[in-house]
């Protein structure tokens, strides 16, 4: 009986190790959120204030994981990156957010590619805002009614967030 009781336990022990890695909820390390102190609606006026100040970056290409070739403009505010535009590298024309070209080459100078921009900058319309992952507000910029780039709006201050990643491919990869 006793060696019965034990392998009860054991098997009851290896059970419950088991089963809490698996029904254990992941965290994906964004810390806890804090709640903005700054509406939707004042994320997007403080977006719309921006968008004449709006300037542009210098181009550059990088290599995507299949070898294909990415063209993309920073998009700069008083001098820090907060988002950029992507072009299709073999035409030139703006790529909505998410949307993915292989392309095999660059057919479009730096030089095109920012006039295109240019061009398209004041037209430019300010969508929406939704609540990001940390907390912060993100506000999209429209052409012709898609997507083109989110701008991130502090929930605490409203103030313009820097895009990181943007700003790093920036420094890397344009000369």
């Amino acid at each position: 009986m006793k060696s019965l009781m034990s392998a009860v336990v054991i098997v009851l022990a290896g059970v419950i190790l088991g089963a809490g890695p698996a029904l254990a909820k992941k965290d994906k390390g964004g810390g806890p959120q804090i709640p903005p102190v700054i509406t939707a609606d004042q994320a997007k006026a403080t977006v719309t204030a921006v968008v004449s100040k709006l300037s542009l970056g210098k181009p550059y290409t990088k290599q995507g994981k299949q070898g294909d070739i990415k063209l993309e403009i920073p998009l700069m505010v008083e001098g820090k990156v907060v988002g950029r535009v992507r072009l299709n590298p073999l035409t030139g024309e703006i790529l909505t957010k998410g949307q993915k070209i292989q392309a095999p080459k660059l057919s479009v100078s730096p030089d095109e590619a920012v006039k295109t921009v240019q061009m398209v900058l004041p037209k430019l319309q300010v969508g929406p805002a939704w609540l990001g992952k940390s907390g912060e507000w993100k506000v999209p910029m429209l052409y012709q009614g898609a997507i083109i780039v989110e701008i991130g709006v502090h929930g605490q201050d409203g103030s313009i967030l820097p895009d990181w990643k943007a700003s790093k491919d920036a420094t890397m990869f344009g000369r």
